[in-house]
């Protein structure tokens, strides 16, 4: 790092510990650009990028025609409200429920907002079934948002923690644990309002939902009438080598929750309702002043036309399973890994130590990957990695982990 790129990073730094509030326990780089797989510092450093800010970036980075999109929307017009009527708000919804389930779409701003909706719709089916106090159930280790109501849903104690009482009556399972699901059933019967679920737990150390767990939420549900809800944010827009993670398991959610790579970097978030329950919130019970603006919409609309028109899918999967080959060996050949895990481009690699110090030297390295739940190692970077750039980013890994005592 030149001395003059030093004092720019150390002014960045120091204007951020000024004025922002310290909230976040940051790395030492500012990234000031990006090309495809690679972005790059203040010093025109490239890193290859297998975090794609945390699965948002799945189509990498300067994508033309998502930028000619967007910049032909700014010529027009950003926002107009949701009391009128938006020509992008409905070929978005439309995009979204021709490649997804038979129902409707809430447009918002990130995932904790959908979250919040996904639990206010939960809510009030309960209510609609005489609920006098509706239940609603999530798993341990999950992460849903940092509003109230989606923390409350989170079932990372670290993230709900120090802010007192938070929204009553929901309780936990523990993931893959089929007693504890049947066991939670049980207890609550006919209070249980519904089910929310990431398909793949992702904050909480990337572990995939097995079939027959999902398969017995989707049958207690049924038989209870309460809603099984998946939360996509993570798993959805290709991240697992299918649109949506649900597709894997063979079944359709009653709702779903998007958000992240939705609108590739630009700030979007959806909650998707089926058909049979598309009437639960009615008007004024929920809203949004920016979800859902003309140009959030763009972004997200031109985000489905990509991934659909280019074969990301497929490429997805191509990718995934020479990477996951690629991570056997390196479990092998270092012995420091305890578990390869996950599904498409979305994967947990569980270390037998803490995982930031790995992390922090493959970036001193020029690879960008995310620590989470204490050992893991979290890889989700762009759909659109090449297999050169894998290799190296892969190689990079394997060489820090050797390295590592």
């Amino acid at each position: 790092m030149s001395s003059e790129t030093k004092t720019k990073f150390d002014s960045i730094k120091q204007l951020s510990d000024k004025y922002l509030l310290n909230t976040y326990n940051r790395y030492p780089v500012a990234f000031q650009y990006g090309v495809g797989e690679m972005i790059f510092d203040q010093d025109n450093k490239g890193y290859i990028d297998f975090l794609a800010g945390i699965a948002v970036s799945n189509l990498g980075h300067g994508e033309a025609d998502l930028i000619e999109a967007m910049r032909n929307q700014m010529d027009k017009i950003l926002h107009s409200s949701n009391l009128y009527y938006s020509e992008e708000q409905a070929k978005l919804a439309e995009v979204i429920i021709e490649n997804s389930i038979p129902g409707k779409v809430f447009l918002c701003n990130s995932g904790t907002e959908a979250n919040e909706a996904a639990f206010k719709l939960m809510r009030r089916h309960g209510i609609n079934q005489n609920i006098d106090s509706p239940v609603i159930l999530a798993l341990h280790s999950s992460f849903h948002g940092r509003t109230l109501s989606a923390m409350s849903m989170t079932g990372n104690e670290s993230v709900r923690n120090g802010f007192g009482e938070l929204a009553a009556d929901v309780h936990f399972v523990e993931p893959n644990n089929e007693d504890s699901l049947i066991q939670a059933f049980e207890q609550y019967g006919g209070s249980i309002a519904g089910i929310i679920m990431e398909l793949i737990i992702g904050e909480g150390g990337v572990i995939p939902l097995t079939q027959s767990f999902v398969n017995l939420a989707r049958k207690l549900t049924e038989e209870t009438n309460s809603l099984l809800v998946f939360d996509e944010i993570q798993t959805g827009m290709g991240r697992t080598g299918k649109m949506f993670c649900f597709e894997h398991y063979g079944m359709y959610p009653d709702a779903f929750t998007l958000a992240k790579a939705l609108g590739s970097g630009f700030p979007m978030g959806a909650l998707v309702v089926s058909k049979e329950y598309e009437s639960v919130l009615e008007k004024g019970m929920h809203g949004s002043t920016f979800g859902g603006n003309h140009l959030a919409c763009v972004a997200a609309y031109e985000t489905f036309k990509i991934i659909l028109s280019r074969n990301l899918l497929d490429h997805v999967s191509t990718i995934s399973e020479q990477m996951f080959l690629r991570l056997k060996q390196i479990m092998e050949s270092t012995g420091k890994i305890k578990e390869v895990r996950g599904r498409g481009l979305h994967i947990g690699v569980e270390l037998y130590t803490e995982s930031r110090p790995v992390v922090e030297e493959c970036l001193k390295r020029g690879l960008v990957v995310n620590s989470t739940a204490g050992k893991v190692i979290r890889i989700i970077p762009p759909l659109i990695l090449s297999i050169e750039k894998a290799t190296e980013g892969l190689d990079i890994l394997e060489s820090v982990l050797k390295e590592m005592k």
